[in-house]
């Protein structure tokens, strides 16, 4: 083995190693700019059933649309998030994440869950 290979070996290496952390930085990029988002949505959701609860403590009933709480519908995804009317007492609000899931505030069990399921109702 000569001195050209080795210095070939090591720039090498040293190339593997640049894209490995490469790799790992754009891989951290994107799950912290994940969860950031999804929790800025999850307190938007929030202030979202704030709303309902407040407008199902007053009228009785859960809302037919967000525009009922004064949410004005622009288009299909402005606003961001989606509601449906389950019931006069059980709703769900969810939200598109940036992996293509979406995730879903279920009024019965009173928390965002991940996966879709049936609501319970009464």
């Amino acid at each position: 083995m000569n001195i050209k290979d080795i210095q070939r070996i090591k720039f090498h290496f040293s190339e593997m190693n640049a894209i490995r952390i490469l790799t790992y930085i754009g891989i951290s990029f994107i799950y912290y700019s994940c969860s950031d988002y999804e929790s800025r949505m999850i307190d938007g959701g929030n202030a979202i059933v704030e709303r309902i609860e407040s407008y199902i403590d007053s009228v009785g009933t859960t809302p037919e649309s967000l525009s009922d709480i004064g949410i004005v519908i622009v288009d299909e995804s402005n606003p961001p998030y989606y509601y449906e009317q389950i019931d006069s007492a059980n709703y769900t609000l969810y939200f598109g994440t940036v992996l293509g899931e979406s995730k879903t505030y279920y009024s019965d069990s009173k928390k965002w869950e991940d996966f879709y399921r049936p609501i319970k109702c009464d």
